[in-house]
């Protein structure tokens, strides 16, 4: 959120005192079983752990700070010798680093050295990424104990003062708005959090009668969302200040096909606002951003005019919304290809900041919330009833509706109001077809316009997303094969490899889908692209050709076994595995697969056995089919799988489990050809 405090300064201030805590960090002395400790079994099998960890920000002493104890497990566990420093240069004051480490049987090695001698600077792309410092002389075995402390820099004071009392009114300002990461990638045995919100200007002179300010709006309140172990819990000080102490927390457990782990972690997030609850701060802010999407999709006489040359001869309003979408589809999205430069808008004479839909039509280009708003504004003058809606990405993040702050919300949708119907488009997702959603914004929460409170999108119809994939293999007697295989996708799929040839190019989709083939293919068989089509329109569907080639069945005696089904079915195969599932499983979106293989038999051979017919429903979830046709010389085995889920609870885990185990029994089924005699 863009905030900044000011006070309005009419008198004269006492001298105030602004400096770090005096003197070295006090390290505490290990005990016994710290030093001789080998593993530990609260986190079985973790590298290292935090014995202590302390985070505080202090805007009375205007400073930031981290202190930690960390136990190496194992060489592994040697890798938390570098420790990162959120330091940027030009932004963050240099820190002030202390540090030693500790092997098993007591001796000491302290860290040495400036700050400016220290810090290694990781750079990306020329921008500074991280500043990390290393410990010394690190044992598996070693204790490892640092702190960093920041200074805090900034503020603004407005009022009638001189310039150098300004200067000096602006660094009692100095202020930091923290989150606390209360879950690590290492399990912590103790940890301790510290917050002091109130500047010394704050508390010593004027009373509390800092402003602070949220776009441009008066943030009377600041409030925090906790998400904590149970038992855990901020406490507020009579002071203002807040503090939390937590023991036991675990590991950040890693886990496969789960939401972004930024909306599942332990931790604390403060923050000002205008609003004392949820329901009156999204009600009025749902008003106030409602009011600038109109503004921005304003119905200007260029909007009104290319509306209606861009309708003409649509007879119904779903004509005239498909042909807007085509029109806006059309332009140049600088999400997928690249944002002007300044001094190339400066060329073309385009002006600094778009600000109107009408802008974005006239230069034909904008970022895809710019197109967004302009078919929104192109949609209502064609007389359509459309509303915006401004969502969370998924790929990102999950929508909370506890964390008071528009800025969870990056993408912007329309909907549209036709025969009674919702429609839901994504115009800022090139080639996403219409009346569809890219994956990331499906099940997403946010806002609406003439809508109460949070609202959320609907999920996909399976007919919106197939994966079908056919092949017409020829066997010969010693279990070697030759095909081609065709695959083809409509919907989140062929939106991932369309996408990919906008921001790439065709040579490197087809590598990248060569790859993905190695999940698809049995072991033992190669596949090479031949081409694709329809990989440059959002109409039908895309499709790969591929040729392959390789060893696929074993001989035994007089028969020959082949895999029941040519295409690999283990793609959640930590499902079958896993007992036990913490995160909620995240599948992105609803898909149907359908996969046809034929085995044309080598001659003298003919099928003893093949997959069984089956259904195997999971009411309101999910459903296979097994069709098996045999014939003179060829055997088709088709299997179609429809998943309806997206989203599962982690209590439903193990009824998902228990389908899938379903699922890979019958997947191991096999075609069994046998010669004749």
């Amino acid at each position: 959120m863009r905030i900044h405090a000011c006070a309005g300064v009419m008198l004269t201030l006492a001298a105030l005192a602004i400096s770090l805590p005096a003197g070295a960090q006090k390290f505490q002395e290990p005990t016994r079983e710290e030093l001789q400790m080998t593993t530990d079994p609260k986190a079985p099998g973790a590298p290292a752990v935090f014995l202590n960890r302390e985070e505080v920000t202090d805007n009375r002493s205007h400073y930031s700070s981290l202190y930690a104890r960390i136990k190496v497990l194992t060489e592994q566990g040697k890798e938390w010798a570098t420790v990162e420093v959120p330091y940027v240069a030009g932004y963050t004051a240099m820190p002030i680093i202390e540090g030693r480490t500790i092997h098993a049987d007591g001796t000491v090695i302290p860290l040495t050295g400036k700050a400016e001698d220290l810090l290694v600077f990781k750079s990306y792309r020329n921008n500074v990424k991280a500043a990390v410092f290393n410990l010394p002389s690190v044992e598996v075995g070693s204790i490892l104990e640092y702190k960093w402390t920041i200074p805090t820099t900034g503020g603004k004071v407005t009022g009638v003062v001189s310039e150098a009392e300004e200067g000096f009114y602006s660094s009692a300002l100095a202020n930091r708005i923290p989150e606390w990461d209360v879950q690590q990638e290492l399990f912590v045995h103790k940890a301790h959090f510290y917050y002091n919100p109130l500047s010394d200007l704050e508390s010593n002179v004027l009373g509390n009668q800092v402003t602070f300010f949220v776009d441009g709006e008066r943030a009377s309140y600041l409030l925090f969302t906790q998400r904590l172990p149970e038992g855990g819990k901020v406490s507020h000080g009579q002071k203002g200040d807040f503090t939390l102490d937590i023991q036991d927390v675990p590991a950040i457990r890693h886990e496969s096909d789960a939401p972004p782990e930024s909306a599942a972690r332990y931790r604390v997030r403060f923050y000002y606002t205008p609003y004392v609850n949820a329901q009156v701060y999204w009600d009025n802010e749902s008003r106030r951003w409602a009011k600038e999407l109109d503004q921005y999709a304003a119905q200007s006489g260029t909007i009104r005019d290319a509306a209606s040359q861009i309708t003409a001869g649509a007879a119904t309003a779903e004509a005239r919304a498909r042909k807007l979408y085509d029109a806006v589809q059309a332009l140049d999205n600088t999400d997928f290809t690249r944002a002007k430069g300044e001094a190339e808008r400066m060329q073309l004479h385009l002006k600094r900041e778009l600000k109107k839909a009408e802008q974005v039509w006239s230069e034909k280009s904008g970022s895809g919330n710019d197109i967004a708003g302009l078919y929104l504004a192109l949609a209502r003058a064609a007389g359509l009833e459309a509303n915006g809606m401004k969502v969370a990405d998924r790929n990102r993040s999950i929508f909370d509706p506890n964390f008071l702050s528009l800025y969870q919300l990056d993408s912007l949708l329309v909907v549209l109001r036709i025969d009674g119907k919702d429609v839901y488009l994504d115009p800022g997702e090139k080639l996403c077809p219409f009346g569809q959603l890219g994956w990331a914004h499906l099940l997403a929460g946010g806002l609406e316009e003439g809508a109460q409170g949070p609202q959320y999108t609907p999920p996909n119809l399976t007919k919106d997303a197939i994966v079908a994939h056919a092949a017409d293999l020829i066997v010969d007697a010693n279990g070697g094969i030759t095909g081609t295989v065709k695959v083809l996708m409509n919907g989140p799929t062929a939106l991932h490899w369309r996408q990919l040839n906008l921001r790439t190019d065709t040579a490197e989709v087809q590598k990248q889908f060569s790859e993905s083939l190695h999940g698809l293919l049995p072991q033992g068989v190669a596949g090479e692209v031949q081409g694709f089509k329809g990989l440059d329109t959002s109409d039908g569907f895309l499709q790969a050709t591929v040729k392959v080639t390789g060893q696929l069945g074993s001989a035994t005696g007089k028969r020959l076994l082949l895999p029941g089904f040519f295409f690999s079915t283990g793609a959640h195969a930590q499902f079958v595995d896993e007992a036990k599932r913490d995160a909620a499983v995240d599948l992105h979106f609803a898909v149907q697969t359908i996969d046809d293989a034929v085995y044309h038999l080598p001659a003298g051979f003919t099928a003893e056995s093949s997959p069984q017919p089956a259904q195997l429903p999971w009411p309101d979830h999910a459903a296979l089919v097994v069709k098996t046709t045999t014939a003179p010389g060829t055997v088709e085995v088709k299997r179609i799988f429809a998943r309806g889920f997206i989203l599962l609870d982690p209590r439903e885990y193990s009824a998902l489990r228990e389908y899938y185990q379903k699922v890979a029994a019958s997947d191991q089924q096999q075609v069994v050809l046998a010669a004749a005699m």
